[in-house]
């Protein structure tokens, strides 16, 4: 009897969790439905709603409303930009020009940082590997760009108010600097051959300044060139006569200088700021790298003082600096210098080029066009110098003792009065205030000392002949 009562008791608890359990889900499902149902009832409304601004936008449309139009042209415009951007095809200059670039042409590679405008350049060995020539540490802004007008001067590089773009281009590549309503300044790296039917192996750079001002200005332009080569080497630079440069030297005319080396056993770069339609500049340096990043404009720079410093060891960098151009509102003015390289150990033939046919049209068509107004000067192979000298005179005894007139001379009249010093005459009928220089006089005493130590091949007559040129200097710098 107590088994069936169990039983029965056991069977009414398993039927009353039966049915808490329907109760639960029919509760549940009755939510659900009613969720359904409310979710229905809200999106109904809504679809009416859109359906109904659909409505009244195209009415709108066909009653000629231009504030609808216009507002659907331009959400029409942002749209298909938008889906130009995430397209792989898209090339625009905002795209490309934030990308940084590594361009080979030939022997010659160009590498910019476009955020910041920074640069380094590199010659190609025979193993087609790069053997850079300026500077690549700390993201290249040792090469740096300077340009300054009447209120400030901007390092083109770091300064945080100049915007700095990119672009490559069929030879080489665009570096952009602007800096609003000031100035906008364009770099191109244009990449040629310095001789026909030879590879890339020389850069052409020109620079563009444009006035972004409404008023007129004089904008400078300065650069900045960190080398490298010469630090592994027993001098820094050389002279396009292959003298060593042996302390920091400040060049305020190139009459006497073609271009200068700086090179070591594994590659070579020539710098030209002088030939062909090159901008004669109007100071150039020679010097440690410390000595020219300072904040002045011009380098304070110590006569015969080394290259190397106790803060800044073996460390050499060229600084050019050109002459301020006057522009108006938009004007912009040009300049332009060349970069020939080697990377096999034999030396770069810029040269080939910069005093070529081809390159003697385009100093004829840019002659005057000059930011500096510069006369370049080569006395050493001057027409003129070596007419005057007679073809039968091969001594000159009476160099060192000249005759000198018991009256003061000026150089003025010393050149109009030959005759006073009648053994270097032929010097006299060419003399120029050029020659009076120090610069002049440190290239004539440098070449000297040059031939006096290359004694194997000693050219007796063009020694004689720069002696007498230094003794007549001399000699007028006594009066």
């Amino acid at each position: 009897m107590k088994k069936l009562v169990y039983s029965a008791a056991i069977i009414c608890m398993v039927l009353a969790a039966a049915s808490c359990k329907s109760t639960k889900a029919e509760k549940k499902a009755s939510k659900k439905k009613a969720k359904s149902k409310a979710k229905t009832a809200v999106e109904a409304p809504a679809e009416e709603q859109a359906a109904g601004q659909e409505a009244a936008a195209e009415a709108a449309l066909a009653a000629g409303l231009t504030e609808g139009a216009d507002a659907a042209a331009g959400a029409a415009a942002a749209k298909n930009t938008e889906t130009a951007k995430d397209s792989k095809d898209y090339t625009g200059w905002i795209k490309s020009s934030k990308k940084n670039l590594t361009e080979r042409f030939g022997k010659v590679q160009i590498k910019i940082k476009s955020g910041i405008g920074s640069y380094t350049i590199a010659v190609l060995n025979d193993k087609d590997k790069p053997v850079p020539v300026l500077s690549t540490a700390n993201e290249y802004v040792t090469n740096a760009f300077f340009l300054k007008n009447s209120k400030k001067t901007y390092n083109l590089i770091t300064d945080s108010a100049v915007r700095s773009s990119a672009r490559q281009t069929s030879d080489g590549a665009v570096i952009t600097y602007e800096i609003p309503s000031v100035a906008q300044v364009s770099v191109y790296f244009s990449c040629m051959a310095s001789q026909k039917k030879k590879d890339t192996d020389m850069i052409k750079a020109t620079v563009t300044v444009k006035n972004l001002s409404d008023r007129n200005d004089d904008f400078a332009f300065k650069a900045l060139f960190d080398t490298v080569l010469g630090e592994a080497a027993a001098f820094h630079f050389y002279t396009w006569e292959d003298i060593p440069v042996k302390s920091e030297v400040l060049y305020r005319t190139l009459q006497n200088q073609k271009w200068f080396v700086s090179k070591n056993t594994n590659a070579a770069m020539q710098l030209f700021f002088s030939g062909a339609d090159c901008t004669v500049p109007e100071i150039v340096a020679l010097a440690n790298y410390a000595t020219l990043e300072k904040n002045s404009w011009e380098p304070d720079m110590l006569n015969y003082r080394v290259f190397d410093t106790v803060l800044s060891y073996n460390n050499s960098a060229v600084c050019s600096i050109w002459k301020a151009m006057k522009l108006a509102p938009s004007e912009s003015g040009k300049i332009v210098f060349y970069i020939a390289l080697s990377g096999d150990g034999t030396p770069a033939t810029g040269e080939k080029y910069i005093y070529s046919e081809d390159a003697a049209k385009a100093e004829t068509e840019n002659s005057g066009k000059s930011a500096s107004g510069l006369e370049i000067i080569t006395p050493f192979s001057s027409p003129e110098v070596e007419e005057a000298v007679p073809a039968e005179v091969t001594e000159f005894p009476a160099v060192s003792e000249p005759v000198i007139s018991s009256q003061p001379v000026t150089v003025s009249e010393a050149v109009e009065s030959p005759a006073e010093i009648p053994s270097v005459d032929f010097y006299i009928q060419n003399m120029s205030k050029e020659q009076l220089t120090p610069e002049y006089i440190q290239a004539l005493l440098d070449r000297i000392a040059a031939l006096e130590e290359d004694s194997p091949s000693l050219n007796r007559q063009e020694l004689l002949r720069l002696n007498a040129e230094l003794d007549a200097i001399l000699t007028y710098l006594r009066q």
